[in-house]
């Protein structure tokens, strides 16, 4: 009769997300940066809480083309007037 295994620590994935929080008097926009669930592709997702349309997630081959990405909507949301009001990293089990 088999058991079924419960996932231990070593058995369960960490995955990096970059977050970065831009506001601009009472709005706020957040970019997240991180792998896709089987590491196959990076995701960059940005969510304008003032956009009824919701989040919205571009999938990028490599890190260089994602962070190229993220410099540019940086870029944008600077010369239009927002701030960079936080910056935060976290490790996430999947």
């Amino acid at each position: 009769m088999a058991s079924k295994a419960t996932p231990t620590f070593d058995d369960e994935t960490l995955v990096r997300i970059l977050r970065w929080k831009f506001r601009r008097e009472h709005e706020t926009v957040v970019c997240e940066m991180g792998l896709t669930g089987h590491d196959s592709a990076y995701q960059l997702r940005i969510d304008a809480a003032s956009d009824p349309t919701g989040a919205t997630t571009e999938r990028f081959d490599d890190a260089l083309a994602v962070f190229a990405r993220h410099a540019m909507i940086e870029h944008v949301l600077i010369k239009a007037g927002w701030s960079l009001d936080g910056f935060e990293s976290e490790s996430l089990r999947h």
